[in-house]
């Protein structure tokens, strides 16, 4: 195979971020439980964000402009001002959250990156994404940061052409089915699914077919590099 790069998915593959979600998530249901319970604030705020994604993308800040118009509509406009400023805070604590590392992602960059390229594929608001990347003080182990708006077989395309990549020699490693894997088997690269604590349910993918050539699944990223290593010896010795 002679992999030529390695590409890694970052939130919730290389720090734990649907956690911050979930938590912002709760402490909205406090601000609106005068208007509505849990369960109808979660389920409309999951349909505002997914209508929301093709106006404001994804990220932090996408995700607080639905607090509020998910707010304002369970209220029927009677949200208050200091609700607002409740909610906005919501999105400051996002914004500046700590960039909590996934157990085993250090060790596990610094044994690839002494053998292979590595670069990261992520998909939000720039400068959302790249201040996490600086944050999370794994910037020195990538030759290449790509933020896109999303994850799509063109996205993916239109990097491995700027960069002059080979499809069979390029490697993915996500968390999610539909932005992280699908797209890059369906350009013949090399896909691997790493299961997240907790995944966004947009990024869940019932239809997914495990027996896609190409497709692997690990446990957890410290079983990355010996996989890799031996599909790589695998591959050149066929």
């Amino acid at each position: 195979m002679t992999i030529e790069m390695i590409a890694f998915d970052a939130d919730d593959t290389l720090w734990h971020t649907e956690v911050i979600f979930k938590r912002a998530q709760q402490q909205l249901n406090e601000i609106l439980a005068a208007w509505a319970e849990p369960e109808l604030v979660q389920r409309t705020l999951s349909k505002i964000e997914i209508g929301n994604i093709a106006h404001y993308g994804y990220g932090y800040k996408s995700y607080t402009l639905s607090m509020i118009e998910a707010a304002i509509a369970l209220s029927d406009g009677t949200l208050t001002g200091k609700s607002i400023k409740d909610i906005l805070a919501l999105g400051h604590e996002m914004l500046s959250a700590d960039v909590n590392l996934i157990t085993g992602v250090k060790e596990t960059l610094e044994q690839l990156g002494e053998n292979y390229p590595l670069m990261i594929i992520t998909k939000g608001d720039l400068l959302e994404q790249t201040s996490k990347v600086k944050r999370s003080g794994l910037t020195r182990y990538f030759s290449v940061i790509e933020v896109v708006s999303s994850k799509s077989v063109k996205a993916y395309q239109e990097i491995l052409n700027k960069l002059n990549l080979d499809p069979g020699r390029f490697v993915m490693v996500g968390n999610s089915l539909p932005s992280d894997i699908q797209p890059v088997l369906d350009l013949g690269g090399v896909g691997i699914h790493i299961p997240a604590d907790t995944t966004w349910s947009h990024e869940i993918m019932d239809d997914f077919n495990t027996s896609q050539p190409n497709f692997y699944e690990l446990e957890t990223i410290k079983d990355l590099t010996g996989f890799l290593t031996t599909l790589d010896q695998k591959d050149l010795t066929s």
